[in-house]
């Protein structure tokens, strides 16, 4: 007796899914095609943000951001090597600011939790694979805006967004880094992004 036939789930979401990653292919650059997304990334001369070069540049990251969550209706944050300028900068989306948009320029780390954290994250340059990746649960980074002005982030709210918005920066400074999520874990715990309601459901956990 023949073995009955077992497809597997989310057929017609697999799909859509992937639809998604041809279109924003057409701007983000993926692993395996850039080389720079696996180097550190140049320093901002401090003295050149204001120029009309790196307003350009800022313009076009804000855009790519923009053109990500239309295209999709998901994207917290993008670095300027995803679309292939090895610099240290990104782009954060934050709606409840004016703009929306928040640019971050030659972030540096100076303090983390101790308490780590652990939540599936995506990246738009490995896209749709999810990784499992435990993290401090906040940090505090010093940056420049695109001002040129010094500024600092304390932020360490306990609630989701607070936690999100940590994430976020640490996973943008990694890439400023040359360090992508799937990295820093075993390559066993990586997953598709393939069920519909999968982020509805997920959650921060102690790791």
């Amino acid at each position: 007796m023949n073995s009955p036939l077992i497809l597997p789930k989310f057929r017609k979401n697999k799909k859509a899914v992937f639809e998604k990653v041809i279109e924003t292919g057409q701007f983000i650059h993926f692993i395996g095609e850039n080389d720079d997304l696996r180097k550190p990334s140049s320093d901002v001369p401090v003295e050149k943000i204001k120029t009309k070069e790196y307003k350009e540049k800022f313009k076009y990251l804000k855009n790519c951001m923009l053109r990500y969550r239309k295209l999709t209706g998901v994207g917290r944050g993008i670095t300027a090597v995803q679309i292939g300028i090895p610099e240290r900068f990104s782009v954060v989306y934050m709606p409840e600011l004016k703009g929306r948009l928040l640019i971050i320029i030659n972030p540096k780390i100076t303090k983390k939790s101790k308490e780590l954290l652990k939540y599936p994250e995506m990246c738009m340059s490995a896209n749709p694979i999810i990784a499992p990746l435990a993290r401090p649960s906040w940090i505090e980074f010093e940056y420049y805006d695109e001002e040129g002005i010094k500024r600092y982030w304390k932020k360490k709210s306990g609630d989701k967004k607070g936690k999100m918005y940590n994430r976020v920066f640490q996973h943008e400074i990694d890439h400023m880094d040359g360090t992508i999520n799937i990295d820093k874990i075993d390559s066993r715990s990586l997953i598709f992004e393939l069920d519909p309601a999968f982020y509805d459901k997920a959650k921060f956990e102690k790791a």
